[in-house]
């Protein structure tokens, strides 16, 4: 969940093309092997804005730029040549706000890059799904764990594994990409609605489960002086069936 507010009604815009070139072309100039591509960022803020987890523009700049790695540590040996501009900054903020915004609206298209004969790759996109996937193990497990979503991230994971030289695995021809691709992100859409209301109670499946043990009153024998302080035994009182009740009421009338 990304939680930056738009620093004005400008920074809620969605980019247009040219603000697209201009974003691709300024993570280029940063020269770092590490940092991001507009494909795989579209992706990225994506998961990102699925998950339950607040993030903010503090907390991914670093990943996208390539300075830090997916856990919050600083990366060693391929440092970047360019510090990220201010200008850039503002157009992945900008990105961010726009991708959460259709996410929620249910209108959301991906970013993909294309080849020359106009047909979309898709697998960058995935790879930095799976990338924000990562940062939040214990709430995407939960959701793999429900019995309907066990596949959602299936198309995903089959799109990335083609940029896996060592996997051996056939490249999927045009038809079955696009298929893929159309899968992924139908199976997003799933997904932001499945942590939809763990995103509004400001909350993760994992907190939920343990504030809902917290909640969970011990056990009482049924020969045990009630809880709530009746002075009666629990059977006779609390724990009593709707018909105990009212002859237990009728008893002391």
């Amino acid at each position: 969940m990304i939680t930056d507010p738009p620093a004005s009604e400008a920074g809620r815009a969605a980019l247009a093309d040219a603000d697209f070139d201009r974003l691709d072309q300024l993570l280029a100039e940063l020269g770092n092997d590490d940092a991001m591509i507009v494909e795989e960022l579209d992706g990225f803020l994506a998961a990102l804005a699925c998950a339950p987890e607040p993030v903010t523009a503090d907390d991914f700049l670093p990943v996208v730029f390539g300075l830090e790695d997916g856990d919050g540590g600083a990366r060693r040996g391929k440092a970047a040549r360019a510090e990220p501009s201010a200008e850039l900054a503002t157009l992945v903020r900008r990105h961010a706000q726009a991708v959460a915004a259709s996410l929620d609206a249910g209108s959301f298209a991906p970013v993909l890059a294309y080849d020359d004969r106009g047909a979309p790759d898709g697998s960058a996109w995935a790879v930095g799904f799976l990338r924000a996937v990562e940062s939040a193990p214990d709430s995407w497990d939960a959701m793999l764990e429900e019995k309907e979503f066990g596949d959602a991230l299936d198309a995903a994971e089959a799109l990335a594994a083609t940029l896996d030289d060592e996997s051996g695995a056939r490249a999927p021809s045009r038809r079955e990409r696009e298929a893929l691709i159309d899968r992924m992100i139908a199976d997003v859409g799933d997904i932001h609605e499945f942590f939809r209301p763990y995103r509004q109670a400001g909350t993760t499946p994992r907190a939920m489960r343990v504030e809902t043990v917290r909640r969970e009153q011990p056990k009482v024998g049924r020969n045990e002086p009630c809880p709530c302080g009746s002075g009666r035994k629990f059977k006779a009182c609390c724990g009593a069936s709707p018909q105990g009740r009212s002859s237990a009421s009728a008893d002391t009338t």
